[in-house]
C-alpha cells in the first residue's frame, strides 16, 4: 500500500510537471506569435514581413532556417537549403498544406528529391496561403543522426527451414546502428502555431488591402465631388451665356419685327420671336432643378406649364388642365419632351383658337417602358395638310426621342399623342 501510494503521488507530479512545460511552451509560442505580428504593421506588406523577420520567424518554431515561396519570389532567413531544392520542396507541399499544416521529421519519404538536402531540411513544416498567387510557408530543420542500440544484429538471416528447431543467438552482443534522414520532431502546439500564424496573417493582410482600398475609394470619391463641383459651374456658366444669347436674338428679333415695313415678314419674325422665347423657357425650366442627371418629368412639364401661362394671355389662367403621372427620364431626353409640349401648346393657341384663349388638356401617361404625352384641344380642329416650319421642327423632335406622332379628331378640336421610350431606345 505504500508503495501503491507512493506510486501515486510520483504520477500525479510527473504529470503536473509535464503540463506545466507544455503550458510554458504554449505562452512561448503566444509571445512569439505576438512579437512577430507587432512588426506586420498597417505599412509594411507581407514581403517586407518576411524580409525584415525571417529569422524571428525561424526562432519562433525553432527551425534551423525558414523561407517564403511566392510564384517567383523567395525569402529565405537562417541556414537553409538550396534555392531550387526549397522550390521543390515547396511545389510538393503546396496542396498538401492549403488546409492545414503539413509537418514531417522524414521528408526524404515523401519527396525522393529531398534526400539532397537532408542534412538541412529532413524536418519540414509547411503552410499555404491563399493569395492570388499561393504563398508557402516553410520552416526547416536539421538532420539529427540517432543512435539505435539492438540486442544483436537486426539484420541477421534466420534460417528458413521449417524443421531447423529454433535456438538462440549464438551472440548478445549489443549492435548500434545510426538512423540518419530525420530531425526533431515537431510537436503538436508547433504545428497549431504554424496554422494559428497563417490564418493572422491573412487577416491582417485582407485588413491591410481593404483599408488600401477604403483609401482609394475616398480618394476617388473627392476628385469626383471636385470634378462635379467644376461641372456644375461649368454648366451654370454655359446656361447663363446660352440665356443671354437667346435674350439676345430674341430682343433683335423684335426690334427687327417692328421696323420693317412688311406685314408678313413681320409676322414671320414675331413666330420666329415666340419660338426662340419657348427655347428659352424650356432651358431656363430645366436648368433651375438641382438634380442635372435625371428629372421627374411630370414635375418639369408642370413647372413649364406654369411659366407658359405667365407669358400669355391672363384669360389662359385656368385653360390648361394637367393630367401628369411621375416618370424618371434623363435630362437631354426631357429637353426635347418640353420643346414638343411647347410647340403643341403655341399651335393650339395660333390655330385652334386663332390666337385667343381655351381648354388645353395635357396628360402624361407611362405604358411599361415607353410614355404618352397627349395635349388636346376642344377649338377647330386641323385645317390643311401642308409641312410648315413648326410641323417639320415638331417631326424632327419625335424623331430625336425614337417615337411616334398621332393626330386624331377630337370632337370638337384636335388631338396629338407623342409616343416615345421613356430611356435610351
Amino acid at each position: 500500500m505504500a508503495c501503491r501510494a507512493l506510486a501515486g503521488s510520483l504520477s500525479r507530479q510527473i504529470r503536473a510537471k509535464e503540463d506545466a512545460e507544455l503550458f510554458r511552451e504554449r505562452i512561448r509560442l503566444r509571445t512569439a506569435e505576438d512579437a512577430v505580428m507587432l512588426r506586420l504593421g498597417s505599412d509594411i506588406s507581407l514581403a517586407g514581413l518576411f524580409a525584415i523577420a525571417g529569422d524571428d520567424l525561424a526562432r519562433m518554431l525553432a527551425a534551423d532556417s525558414f523561407a517564403a515561396v511566392r510564384g517567383t519570389e523567395l525569402f529565405v532567413a537562417g541556414r537553409s537549403p538550396r534555392h531550387d531544392d526549397i522550390r521543390k520542396i515547396a511545389a510538393h507541399v503546396v496542396d498538401l498544406a492549403r488546409t492545414v499544416p503539413f509537418a514531417t521529421d522524414r521528408m526524404a519519404k515523401y519527396l525522393p528529391d529531398a534526400a539532397a538536402c537532408q542534412d538541412l531540411a529532413s524536418g519540414v513544416l509547411a503552410v499555404t496561403m491563399a493569395t492570388e498567387e499561393p504563398t508557402i510557408l516553410l520552416w526547416f530543420r536539421a538532420e539529427q543522426i540517432a543512435v539505435v542500440n539492438w540486442a544483436g544484429n537486426p539484420q541477421k538471416d534466420v534460417p528458413a527451414d521449417l524443421h531447423t528447431p529454433l535456438t538462440p543467438r549464438a551472440s548478445f552482443e549489443i549492435w548500434s546502428e545510426a538512423v540518419r534522414g530525420r530531425s526533431v520532431p515537431w510537436t503538436l502546439f508547433e504545428v497549431e502555431a504554424a496554422g494559428r500564424l497563417k490564418r493572422t496573417m491573412y487577416d491582417a493582410r485582407q485588413h491591410r488591402r481593404l483599408f488600401e482600398i477604403n483609401r482609394e475609394l475616398m480618394a476617388t470619391i473627392a476628385d469626383n465631388e471636385s470634378l462635379l463641383l467644376q461641372k456644375d459651374y461649368l454648366i451654370k456658366e454655359v446656361h447663363h451665356r446660352v440665356q443671354n444669347s437667346l435674350q439676345l436674338v430674341s430682343a433683335f428679333l423684335g426690334l427687327q419685327g417692328r421696323a420693317v415695313g412688311d406685314a408678313v415678314l413681320t409676322s414671320h419674325l414675331i413666330e420666329a420671336q415666340r419660338r426662340l422665347s419657348a427655347v428659352a423657357m424650356v432651358h431656363r425650366r430645366l436648368h433651375s432643378d438641382e438634380h442635372l442627371q435625371a428629372i421627374d418629368l411630370a414635375r418639369y412639364i408642370g413647372d413649364l406649364c406654369t411659366e407658359i401661362r405667365s407669358t400669355m394671355d391672363g384669360s389662359w389662367g385656368t385653360q390648361i388642365q394637367l393630367d401628369l403621372v411621375p416618370i424618371l427620364m434623363s435630362t437631354d431626353r426631357a429637353v426635347h419632351v418640353g420643346l414638343i409640349l411647347t410647340e403643341l401648346v403655341i399651335n393650339a393657341n395660333k390655330y385652334a383658337y386663332a390666337g385667343g384663349s381655351g381648354p388645353i388638356t395635357i396628360a402624361l401617361e407611362q405604358q411599361q417602358a415607353r410614355f404618352l404625352l397627349i395635349v388636346a384641344d376642344r377649338g377647330s380642329g386641323k385645317s390643311g395638310q401642308g409641312m410648315g416650319f413648326g410641323s417639320r421642327m415638331l417631326a424632327s423632335m419625335v424623331a430625336r426621342l425614337a417615337g411616334t406622332m398621332a393626330e386624331t379628331d377630337n370632337c370638337p378640336g384636335l388631338r396629338v399623342t407623342i409616343a416615345a421610350p421613356i430611356g435610351e431606345p
